[in-house]
Parts: C-alpha cells; sequence; structure tokens
C-alpha cells in the first residue's frame, strides 16, 4: 500500500516528527497528524483539495499547534518549581529562601516533589524527544494537580502558628498551567476531515 512508510524519514510539513506514511497524491512522507484518512486513501494537507475541493483546510505546519502540551506543562513545572524558592510562610517554618523544603513534613513538600518530578519527566521526554501519548499526559496532569493540592493544603492547613506566604499562591497557579497544558489541541485539519468522511 502507498500509505506505508517504508524507508523512514520525517514528515515534510514537520521535521521534527517522524514520517508514518506517503500522501498516495504526491508521494511526500507525512506525520500522524498530517495523514488523513479519506474515502480508504491516505492524503497530505496539501493533497486533500484534490479530493474534497473546496471543502478542503488549508494545510498547517506549525508545530506549537500540534503539542501545546509540551510547552505549557513545562512552563508550568518550570514556574511550579521557582515557587518552592518563594517563602511559603511570613516567619518560621518556610518562612526562608526554599520555604517549600525541608527536613518535616508538611503539605509544601507534596507539591515541590510533584512540580521536580513533572518538570524530571518534561525534561527527559524532550531529551529523548518523545512524543506525549495519552499516559505521559495522564501522567502530568496528576503531577500538576498534586502540585495544587500540595500549594491549597499548605494555604489550607499550614503548620502551627504560621501565616501562609506569597510560594503557595504561585505554586497554584503554575500548577494549572501545568494542568492545562495536558490537554492536547485536536488539529483542525483532523476534524475537518472527519466530518468530510461523514458527509
Amino acid at each position: 500500500m502507498a500509505a506505508e512508510n517504508a524507508g523512514g524519514g520525517s514528515c515534510e510539513l514537520h521535521p521534527d516528527q517522524p514520517a508514518v506514511g506517503t500522501c498516495e497524491t504526491c508521494g511526500r512522507p507525512v506525520c500522524l497528524d498530517c495523514a488523513v484518512p479519506v474515502r480508504g486513501r491516505v492524503l497530505g494537507p496539501e493533497c486533500l483539495s484534490a479530493i474534497l475541493g473546496p471543502d478542503a483546510p488549508p494545510p498547517d505546519a506549525s508545530p506549537a499547534r500540534r503539542k501545546p502540551s509540551l510547552v505549557l506543562s513545562g512552563a508550568g513545572f518550570v514556574l511550579a518549581l521557582a515557587a518552592t524558592i518563594l517563602p511559603w510562610s511570613r516567619f518560621g517554618l518556610g518562612s526562608g529562601p526554599f520555604g517549600a523544603w525541608g527536613w518535616t513534613l508538611r503539605w509544601s513538600l507534596l507539591s515541590a516533589c510533584a512540580s521536580a518530578v513533572g518538570l524530571a519527566l518534561w525534561l527527559f521526554l524532550n531529551a529523548v524527544r518523545l512524543h506525549p501519548s495519552r499516559r505521559a499526559a495522564s501522567v502530568f496532569r496528576v503531577l500538576a494537580a498534586l502540585t495544587v493540592a500540595g500549594a491549597i493544603l499548605s494555604l489550607v492547613n499550614p503548620p502551627p502558628f504560621v501565616t501562609p506566604a506569597a510560594g503557595p499562591w504561585a505554586a497554584i497557579a503554575a500548577g494549572l498551567l501545568a494542568f492545562a497544558g495536558t490537554f492536547k489541541t485536536r488539529p483542525v485539519l483532523a476534524e475537518h476531515s472527519a466530518q468530510a468522511l461523514r458527509s
């Protein structure tokens, strides 16, 4: 079948993505995001107009649109880890630099550890150039939720005789950003081709 990718290589529109097949019209290598099944054939986004006519969407070569989860989740975990450097209380335990960290068990440690693990995982995925799967997105969601939960619990239930400071609030905002980044935007191309197949 022409759609099978015999020689490997990378997608022509997204060079950082491996090709999973070739367009049956022009023969260009296409990645998973670009490969559009139409009436039993695999086409690239630039050749959809030949089959779909004026209903074909324009090709989109923006890699940031395909995987916003990497950028937003990574930024969220970086900011959440930076929030652990701030004081987490106005006086006493956690009032100095790196206020979320310490030798005593506190809710701030949950937030700090979850954000550190999230950032380490994000860096690892980028270092080995793995593209996030649903499972990876689920792990990022759990780590972001733990970051937010630890910060909220440190606000609601701080150590005795301690008033919370800015650190937990910054960690909550950063954790929410990391959580929001796990929801991958579906490409407009895939939605449009699914509508075309139904009609």
